[in-house]
C-alpha cells in the first residue's frame, strides 16, 4: 500500500486572499530566481493557482490513481485568526474535508483543521469529527499559535478522548505567516502530557529536521514525523536529502516516518509520481555509502501509515 500522508484540497473559498497574494510574489520571485521569465501575476494565478483547485476531490484522485497512490490524507488549514478568515466558515471548510472523505472512504483520510483560540475550538473539533466525518486534526501554529499553549490543551484534550492523531506543521514558512510558532520542541510537551494521541511533525521540520529527530528518538512510540515538501531540497542536492534521510532512519528507526508530498502546492514542481518514484528507488539509487533497505522504503511509503492510521 502507497499512503501520500500529507496532501491538502484547495478551493478558492476556504483560504484567505492573503495567502494567494502572498504566494504569487513566491512564484514570481521563483521564475526570477530560475530565469524562466517575468510572468505576470495574471499569468500565475492563470497557470499555477488554477490547476491548485480541486472542487470534489476528484483532481486528487486521479493524480493518485495515474502516480499508483492507493490512498491519501488531507489536512483543512484554519488560518483565519492569522491572516484574515476566509469566505467559507471553519465549519464549512471542516465540512467540506469530511465530504470528500465521505465520497472516497477507501482512498481518502479528512484531517480537520482547528485553530484553538477560537471560541469554542473544542467543539469545533467535536462536530468535525462526529458531524462531517473527519479522522484526524491538523495544527497550523504559524497563524500565530503554540501548538502547547494553554488554550491548546482542551482541544487536544478532545482530540485524545476521540482517538483521532494530531498532525501539525513544523518548519519555516512565508509571510503573512510567523515560523516562530512552528519549531519542533512545542511539540515535546504535548507528547509527554497525552500520552494517548499520536502525533505527527510534517515536513521533517525542514530546517529543523535534527532537533526532530532528536525528540522522536527521545519519545514514545506516539511520535512521528512525515517528510512531505522534501521532495524539493532533494531534487536540488539528492545525496543531501539522502543523509538527511538516513540519518533520521539511525536516530529514530524507519518505522517513525511517513512519506508525503503536501500537495497541489508541489505538484507542478515536482510531480507526485516523480517524488514516489525517487523515494521508491533508494534501495537501488542511494549515494555512494549509504544503503536503504526495501524494508524501510516500504514502511515509509505506506507500511506505517497503515499502521499509524489503523487503514
Amino acid at each position: 500500500m502507497i499512503v501520500d500522508a500529507h496532501n491538502h484540497i484547495f478551493n478558492w473559498d476556504i483560504i484567505s486572499d492573503a495567502y494567494w497574494n502572498e504566494l504569487v510574489e513566491i512564484a514570481l520571485d521563483f521564475f526570477r530566481r530560475n530565469n524562466l521569465g517575468e510572468p505576470s501575476k495574471a499569468d500565475i494565478k492563470n497557470l499555477v493557482m488554477d490547476s491548485m483547485m480541486d472542487t470534489d476531490g476528484s483532481k486528487l484522485i486521479a493524480n493518485m490513481d495515474a502516480s499508483g497512490v492507493d490512498k491519501a490524507v488531507i489536512l483543512a488549514t484554519d488560518w483565519g485568526y492569522g491572516i484574515g478568515e476566509p469566505k467559507d466558515s471553519i465549519d464549512d471548510i471542516n465540512r467540506f474535508y469530511g465530504s470528500i472523505g465521505k465520497a472516497y472512504p477507501d482512498r481518502i483520510m479528512p484531517f480537520a483543521g482547528v485553530d484553538p483560540r477560537r471560541e469554542g475550538a473544542a467543539d469545533i473539533l467535536d462536530r468535525a469529527v462526529n458531524d462531517f466525518g473527519c479522522q484526524g486534526l491538523k495544527y497550523h501554529p504559524t497563524s500565530g499559535f503554540y501548538p502547547d499553549g494553554e488554550e491548546s490543551y482542551k482541544v487536544l484534550e478532545k482530540a485524545q478522548e476521540l482517538g483521532i492523531p494530531l498532525l501539525s506543521h513544523l518548519g519555516p514558512i512565508s509571510k503573512p505567516l510567523k515560523s516562530k510558532y512552528a519549531q519542533p520542541v512545542y511539540l515535546d510537551a504535548i507528547v509527554s502530557d497525552f500520552p494517548k494521541l499520536t502525533v505527527i511533525g510534517a515536513h521533517l521540520g525542514f530546517c529543523w529536521w535534527h532537533e526532530l529527530v532528536n525528540l522522536i528518538a527521545a519519545k514514545a512510540t506516539t511520535f512521528y514525523a512525515d517528510f512531505s515538501g522534501q521532495q524539493v531540497p532533494a531534487k536540488r542536492n539528492f545525496g543531501e536529502f539522502c543523509h538527511m534521510l538516513r540519518t533520521a532512519f539511525d536516530h529514530a528507526g524507519a518505522d517513525k516516518f511517513l512519506w508525503g508530498t503536501d500537495n497541489p502546492i508541489l505538484e507542478s514542481v515536482i510531480p507526485m509520481k516523480d517524488w514516489l518514484t525517487m523515494i521508491r528507488e533508494l534501495p537501488e539509487n542511494a549515494p555512494d555509502g549509504l544503503v536503504f533497505t526495501k524494508e524501510e522504503i516500504d514502511a515509509v511509503l505506506g507500511g506505517n501509515a497503515e499502521r499509524i492510521f489503523k487503514f
